[in-house]
């Protein structure tokens, strides 16, 4: 049996080891790190690698492990300069990612319809499940809502057998997942828009970051993609556009008396929709893809008609004493532009104030606070800020003062706290009745549960129960 060595216990080492523990290899996952270094998550599927039988060597390089072995696949992340990427000099054949994505595609059972892009990619995949499932079709979904670390989702899908038996895979394509799924050949690939973000993991380069998230039209049988993004219109040439801007696209979508009425090349939907901003350019393109796919029109327009919307997308979560509570994902300057205008048009016509609870814009992703506090502080009339990193589970209180630093230079007063329940607890002590609170941040994305846990506790300690919940 070949020994493979799988240098870094990251969210794509720790997926490359299981595939490759699958189908027989007798694998070996080594990292610098400790332990306790990792998340509970992280820990938790490390523990699930030991009991499919793959060793797990943390603490450092030992260099006998890689004498030892056959073959080494050496994780994206790991630095050049790193010793572990040195060591695995050693041994005789390397294992690329080209090579796990191939695998993974050889492995992937079910027709798919892959979703990527900047913002808007949660929301369209599920859309795209429950419109799919209103036409009879068994999904399989599969987006970072339903589990952080996709890549980690979709290789546990398969590896298990989950994903068998139903008639489509829906997925979310993240830029760290897509390189290693790209060999899932997609029906139906959906690009919503690209815009800076994550430059940090592409040594500053935008170009980079694009071609990463273009990878998808190399996976698409057919792909559908955002018109509305200047940035797509520019450098692509074979789409199937959706846009609410612009009639002249394939798929036109336009909201008008509660209704979406999208109009296509072969078929038009039409159907009541209650959902407001970024949703009707979502579910445009939620639309385009499942005609595209072959999906009924009327099946599809079933779906537009009970689609609910997605948790922690614009998620109202009940009344207080007069005042409405929601919490939204929004967490890059795009998305909070996109996000921020309905909430602030809601506490106009209610005669209120829009005060807002934002979690660190941190992730693994270093983001500019200042930036992101100056959008809020656009839009908002009070902003408290959370230091706590709610993906690395660590507190940075210095990111919530830059934050409040930059609402305050859009003339927004500000607050910066060390957690969401105590933001939460700040944005209602200010409160009136006819006011919005809303919670954004990437903690949505990344700690949907216990964000929305603390916010609501946070809210409730001042203001009591909610006396009519979502």
């Amino acid at each position: 049996m070949k020994r493979v060595i799988v240098v870094g216990a990251g969210s794509a080492g720790r997926s490359v080891a299981r595939l490759l523990n699958h189908v027989g290899y007798d694998v070996v996952i080594n990292d610098i790190r400790d332990w306790e270094d990792f998340t509970t998550e992280e820990r938790e599927y490390l523990e699930v690698l030991e009991r499919e039988g793959v060793e797990v060597a943390l603490g450092g390089h030992d260099r006998e492990l890689f004498e030892s072995a056959d073959a080494a696949f050496v994780s994206p992340a790991i630095p050049e300069d790193a010793e572990g990427r040195k060591l695995a000099e050693l041994v005789p054949e390397e294992i690329t990612v080209e090579d796990v994505a191939g695998l993974l595609g050889d492995l992937f059972p079910v027709p798919a319809i892959g979703i990527t892009g900047t913002n808007g990619k949660t929301t369209t995949t599920w859309a795209v499940a429950h419109l799919l499932e209103a036409c009879g079709y068994e999904v399989w979904r599969c987006s970072s809502l339903d589990r952080h670390l996709v890549i980690e989702a979709i290789v546990d899908g398969v590896v298990t057998g989950e994903i068998e038996g139903y008639d489509v895979a829906v997925v979310e394509l993240p830029h760290g997942t897509i390189r290693l799924a790209a060999g899932i050949e997609l029906d139906v690939g959906v690009l919503t828009n690209v815009s800076p973000e994550h430059l940090d993991e592409f040594g500053g380069s935008f170009e980079r970051y694009v071609r990463r998230k273009l990878t998808i039209t190399e996976m698409s049988e057919v792909l559908v993609a955002g018109y509305d993004c200047e940035e797509l219109r520019k450098r692509l040439n074979d789409a199937v556009w959706y846009s609410v801007r612009d009639p002249d696209a394939d798929y036109y979508g336009r909201r008008e008396n509660g209704r979406l009425v999208v109009k296509g090349p072969d078929a038009s939907v039409e159907a009541d929709f209650h959902l407001i901003g970024y949703y009707v350019e979502n579910c445009t393109g939620a639309v385009a893809a499942c005609l595209e796919f072959g999906a009924d029109p009327e099946g599809v327009a079933e779906g537009l008609a009970t689609f609910e919307g997605v948790p922690g997308r614009m998620e109202l979560l009940g009344e207080f004493s007069g005042r409405v509570a929601y919490i939204d994902a929004a967490h890059n300057p795009d998305g909070l532009k996109a996000s921020l205008p309905p909430f602030r048009e809601l506490a106009d016509e209610r005669g209120g104030r829009l005060l807002v609870s934002v979690d660190n814009p941190d992730t693994v992703t270093e983001r500019d606070k200042f930036e992101f506090g100056r959008i809020v502080g656009e839009y908002a009339d009070f902003v408290a800020a959370s230091g706590y990193n709610e993906t690395l589970e660590r507190l940075d209180r210095s990111a919530a003062e830059e934050v409040v630093k930059g609402a305050e230079s859009a003339g927004c007063e500000g607050v910066a706290v060390d957690s969401v329940r105590e933001a939460a607890e700040e944005v209602a002590a200010r409160s009136e009745e006819g006011d919005v609170l809303l919670h954004v941040g990437p903690g949505v994305v990344n700690a949907y549960d216990r964000v929305k846990r603390a916010f609501l506790r946070g809210l409730t300690s001042v203001l009591g129960e909610p006396s009519d919940e979502a």
